[in-house]
């Protein structure tokens, strides 16, 4: 009987994922005209994309987007939209696997998947040329081959780590210390099973060969990300994964409203970066980050010394504003989670940036309705949805059998809203790559619950 269930809200779930891709797709401008252009030198030989110089962007994406349109030509938006369709349906499911298998009850799995049946926002993005599909996905079979190696604990299974927490790092970087709360989830796992063999008075797992396993999946992220940061070796003179925090604090430093709406320091870095701006009749936007990198760009620095620059012009304001930036930071984390989904990209549209794809444009009552009725949009509905998060991530924490997963989820969960609180003005669009993560923690609890209740229940008919 589940597994009928499992089958139908699958089919369930696929079926809205259709219906909101069939909206249409999302026109191909801002980041995703920077991802298109990226695939047309792919697509030319340039691989490593070195006729456009731009230091932040990672190669997994704009790779994957070449091949899709070599092979598709001008239906290409159309098996995007598909493939992408696929990834979601492919995250939920490793969502609710994971949930069943930290839990140990199999109803996690089809909980979880019944937690996510009112998601309709993150779907939208399925449709657009953006990135966030496949990171999640990426990002969720990471955490099931942790999940894997945390249970067997094998250099294979290692080396799988490796392999997709490279394939992660290369499409977003977002996670590039993202293995600090992996790291300490594997040593609470290593602790708890050594302890149980010396219950049994057998041979505990020696830390030498968990040192050598990380050691393993270490080199494998370094030989993935090699040839990236050789590329940026040759053009910006030394190896790096990407340059973009000097973008990213510059705005929440400068930026009025969310930003902390500094002043530019005192400083000799800071002059600097004004006389570039006056040299190419930009000094006006100083705040517009977007409008200084390319100006700074203009004025004879590359991208990678762009970046450089804002990130330490930025840090010195920072620093002299100390108190601001923190409440304003704090501010910012907190809204990671509340911030609604008020501007999702238009589906749909019969006048836009297609370069030659076929397009389509298949509008649905229903569909429309519960978009207009997204229960993301909510300030109010995400604090609750907040709340219910906390609540159970705190219930995984305290139940024995759960707790170094709680621990584990609760610090990942708090690992995105730090680290995008800090260097993002919160956005939706940052939000999703969590939702998997948020549905498989409702799914595990609604799981522990009810198995509670039912053993309640039997303990009170048994009297």
């Amino acid at each position: 009987m589940r597994k009928f269930l499992a089958f139908i809200l699958l089919l369930l779930i696929a079926t809205k994922t259709a219906a909101v891709l069939w909206k249409g797709p999302v026109p191909i401008q801002r980041d995703a005209f920077g991802y298109w252009k990226l695939s047309t030198l792919v697509m030319q030989g340039d691989f490593l994309m070195m006729q456009d110089p731009i230091a932040y962007r990672t190669p997994i994406y704009p790779w994957f987007l070449a091949i899709l349109r070599s092979l598709s030509g001008s239906h290409a938006l159309q098996t995007l939209a598909v493939i992408q369709g696929i990834f979601s349906l492919g995250s939920l499911i490793i969502a609710a696997s994971i949930a069943a298998r930290i839990t140990k009850l199999p109803k996690a799995f089809v909980l979880t998947l019944t937690v996510s049946l009112p998601i309709v926002s993150s779907l939208v993005f399925d449709a657009a040329v953006l990135s966030e599909s496949m990171f999640i996905f990426l990002f969720m079979l990471n955490l099931l081959a942790i999940l894997d190696y945390a249970k067997h604990g094998t250099a294979p299974r290692a080396s799988w780590v490796g392999l997709t927490f490279a394939m992660t790092l290369l499409t977003r970087p977002i996670v590039i210390l993202i293995w600090i709360p992996h790291l300490f989830f594997l040593w609470l796992i290593h602790l708890r099973k050594n302890g149980r063999l010396r219950s049994l008075s057998m041979k505990p797992i020696p830390y030498r060969i968990r040192v050598y396993h990380f050691l393993l999946t270490g080199l494998i992220v370094t030989a993935c990300s090699a040839p990236w940061m050789l590329r940026n070796q040759l053009l910006f003179g030394k190896p790096f994964l990407t340059e973009f925090v000097g973008r990213n604090i510059w705005i929440v430093t400068f930026q009025e409203g969310s930003g902390a709406g500094l002043a530019l320091p005192s400083s000799d870095s800071a002059d600097q970066l004004h006389q570039r701006l006056t040299r190419v009749n930009a000094a006006d936007q100083w705040q517009d980050t977007w409008q200084v990198s390319n100006a700074l760009i203009r004025s004879g620095l590359d991208d990678a010394a762009a970046d450089q620059l804002m990130k330490k012009v930025a840090l010195q304001a920072v620093q002299q504003n100390k108190s601001i930036f923190a409440y304003k930071a704090f501010r910012r984390v907190i809204n990671y989670w509340r911030c609604p989904a008020s501007d999702l990209p238009s589906q749909g549209k019969s006048h836009g940036a297609f370069y030659g794809q076929h397009t389509w444009n298949h509008s649905s009552p229903i569909v429309n309705f519960g978009l207009q009725n997204r229960f993301s949009q909510s300030v109010s509905l995400n604090t609750l949805l907040l709340s219910a998060l906390v609540f159970c991530v705190v219930l995984l924490m305290v139940n024995y059998p759960t707790r170094a997963y709680g621990i584990w989820i609760g610090t990942i969960l708090a690992y995105f809203s730090l680290v995008t609180g800090i260097l993002e003005i919160p956005d939706y669009r940052y939000r999703i790559v969590i939702e998997p993560i948020v549905v498989l923690s409702f799914g595990a609890c609604l799981a522990i619950l009810l198995s509670r209740l039912r053993k309640t229940a039997k303990v009170a008919n048994s009297v």
